[in-house]
């Protein structure tokens, strides 16, 4: 299912910021540091998409996706991105990520975390009414 994740700001990182470095650390499951060629500097998973207010950000997400675990993936970055998920959560998504060799993106959505249609996006001033159907 393809849906929207808004991404509020933290006190140190803008909206857009944070939305990439959410989806860059996703990609880094699959593609540890370590082991990233020139190509891969720039690799993500979802889409960032820019509120017509030029200040907030969401991620154009697919909760079928599947992200394979590289053995030598860490989670360290992508969990600092959440300081407002509680530490017991974040403990088992991180435990679930690094025991399993891949799981759909829909099974780590954090609790704190919605998903949002196109059309709450089109009513929330995301994109104008005649935009693309998703």
């Amino acid at each position: 299912m393809h849906g929207y994740i808004i991404i509020l700001p933290l006190p140190h990182m803008t909206s857009e910021a944070r939305a990439y470095g959410i989806s860059r650390e996703l990609y880094n499951i699959t593609v540890p540091l370590a082991i990233q060629e020139d190509y891969h500097k720039d690799g993500i998973v979802f889409g960032v998409v820019k509120h017509q207010d030029g200040i907030q950000c969401a991620l154009h997400v697919d909760t079928e996706y599947v992200i394979p675990v590289h053995p030598l993936a860490t989670l360290e970055k992508l969990v600092t991105l959440f300081p407002e998920i509680p530490e017991t959560e974040r403990t088992a998504l991180q435990s679930f990520v690094l025991h399993n060799q891949a799981f759909p993106f829909g099974y780590i959505i954090p609790s704190t975390s919605t998903l949002r249609d196109h059309q709450y996006m089109i009513d929330n001033g995301w994109f104008p009414p005649d935009d693309f159907d998703v």
